[in-house]
């Protein structure tokens, strides 16, 4: 009975697959413009949109107060095929990410990460990982 509770965790890896090597471009987050979508815990997320004609994007998070400096997320605009495009760290408000870009037509991606959270002693997180992020699209240019 030993030896088969210590197999357990590669039992069940085995039945479901290998879930983890899905594309995770499949599950990403619809985003609308002038709709922020709040993030309350660290890891990385995939969010997307799609432009029906060219347009001048921007691309933001938004730290809240208390946060700035402590809470960093990272973006990465990604096109239709997983290819990254541009990155930014920090050079929005507040050293926030801000990617600003004219873009054609099609199916786009941000890969947001925030790099510098890490486990607590007891592998739980130490605080909230709490941003928003915004997509703006100016069609007039």
């Amino acid at each position: 009975m030993k030896r088969f509770v210590s197999s357990l965790p590669l039992i069940l890896l085995l039945m479901t697959g290998c879930a983890g090597m899905g594309d995770p471009r499949d599950n990403a987050i619809e985003l609308m413009p002038g709709h922020p979508y709040e993030v309350m815990t660290p890891g990385h997320r995939y969010f997307t949109f799609i432009l029906n004609a060219p347009a001048r994007v921007v691309l933001e998070s938004h730290t809240f107060p208390g946060d700035t400096g402590v809470v960093a997320p990272a973006g990465q605009l990604l096109d239709a095929d997983g290819q990254l495009v541009e990155r930014d760290w920090n050079s929005g408000h507040n050293s926030n990410f801000r990617i600003e870009r004219q873009l054609e037509a099609g199916t786009w991606y941000l890969r947001v990460t925030t790099p510098h959270a890490s486990l607590g002693s007891f592998g739980m997180m130490e605080r909230d990982y709490r941003y928003s992020v915004t997509l703006r699209v100016d069609k007039s240019r």
